[in-house]
């Protein structure tokens, strides 16, 4: 994960998810979540990973829970804070391949829109499985929203890893990345939780001057 090159596309502004100021689509699935995240008894706290500018906050507040957001560059985190609702977001500057800067049991749930594509290994990934685990309460809620080797920008950049992981090389940004079968991620976050309930999402995207057909997936996991 390059930190350099997430910095330059909240310049070049390539991606969707750093030019759109509009939730994501995976906000429609995670509102229909947000009666299980009620159920959850722990600390009246979110945790947004690879939270970008921002842009999900409104929805993700919806929850009434207070919300944290955490990027592995600064740019983003400078557009969130100056967005309208800045003043109330806490933004932490940290990376999710690493032990995440946050006390165990902080947090009542955790999100990742369009973040663990970044995380390519899957040693990395169980990793950001444990540590999620541990700073959420016990029973606490980690919703993924991600790309997956179905989606029609992503399909014909993908080349197979050694051990069959779809690895992607985006020419336009430089970045490289991983996407995810809903099973893969359900394996790789196994045993630290538990799969409750997923989504597909198929839609029209302009990037890179073109127009494809995306399919990105959800998932609802409980920890363990």
């Amino acid at each position: 994960m390059s930190q350099q090159l997430w910095e330059r596309e909240y310049v070049n502004r390539a991606i969707s998810s750093s030019t759109n100021t509009r939730p994501s689509h995976g906000t429609a699935f995670f509102r229909r979540c947000l009666p299980r995240i009620a159920e959850v008894q722990g600390p009246p706290r979110l945790l947004d990973l690879g939270c970008g500018g921002g842009r999900n906050a409104p929805v993700l507040k919806e929850t009434g829970l207070s919300y944290t957001g955490m990027d592995f560059a600064h740019r983003p985190l400078a557009k969130a804070a100056a967005c309208e609702e800045g003043g109330s977001l806490r933004l932490v500057q940290g990376s999710m391949t690493g032990r995440l800067p946050f006390r165990s049991g902080a947090f009542r749930v955790a999100t990742a829109f369009t973040s663990v594509e970044n995380v390519v290994e899957n040693a990395q990934l169980r990793g950001l499985g444990e540590e999620v685990r541990r700073v959420l309460c016990p029973g606490g809620l980690l919703y993924v929203y991600f790309m997956t080797p179905d989606d029609g920008y992503y399909k014909p950049l993908i080349h197979r890893g050694p051990d069959a992981r779809s690895l992607t090389y985006d020419p336009v940004t430089e970045l490289k990345q991983r996407v995810y079968h809903l099973d893969e991620l359900s394996e790789l976050f196994s045993p630290s939780f538990t799969l409750l309930d997923s989504h597909d999402f198929l839609f029209e995207d302009t990037r890179s001057n073109g127009t494809y057909l995306r399919h990105l997936a959800a998932g609802l996991w409980q920890s363990a």
